[in-house]
């Protein structure tokens, strides 16, 4: 007869089932919050380039107001103050909501227009618009205008 030797090990698993549980645990709440910032500051990030976007638009506004202005103008408009050469002073404008623009317009030079009269003078001036969008978005537009008046009629 053979004696058979008989070895038995008795490995507890209940053991290992809950730390291999809690580090699945571990890893998904990792993940968890990983999207949760990635989604926050996602959201930031869109937030602030639609504050931005929203000023330049305004700002766009203020310069085209300011192309308006020149662009209707029957005679050169009047120098008001010959320190900035400032023509025109738009003070805040609200556009809709928190959007707003204001802008200055300064003569800058005069020239004869080429091919025309004496009497006809190309008057350059310089549009400067700001735009505002809530407390925190502000934006710049410059523009140089030209405008071809007949002058001493």
């Amino acid at each position: 007869m053979r004696n058979r030797i008989r070895i038995q090990v008795d490995v507890d698993r209940d053991g290992f089932a809950m730390v291999t549980a809690l580090l699945v645990v571990l890893v998904l709440s990792v993940l968890a919050v990983g999207a949760a910032w990635l989604a926050t500051s996602e959201k930031k990030v869109t937030q602030a380039e639609a504050v931005h976007m929203r000023s330049v638009f305004a700002a766009d506004a203020g310069g085209e107001a300011a192309i308006n202005f020149v662009r209707t103008s029957n005679q050169p408009p009047q120098i008001l103050d010959f320190a900035t050469m400032a023509v025109r002073s738009q003070p805040t404008t609200n556009v809709e909501g928190s959007q707003q623009f204001n802008y200055d317009v300064n003569f800058t030079r005069r020239a004869p227009k080429p091919g025309w009269g004496p009497e006809y003078q190309d008057f350059d001036y310089r549009i400067a618009a700001i735009g505002q969008a809530s407390r925190t978005g502000q934006s710049g537009v410059d523009v140089v205008v030209s405008r071809l008046f007949k002058v001493g009629y």
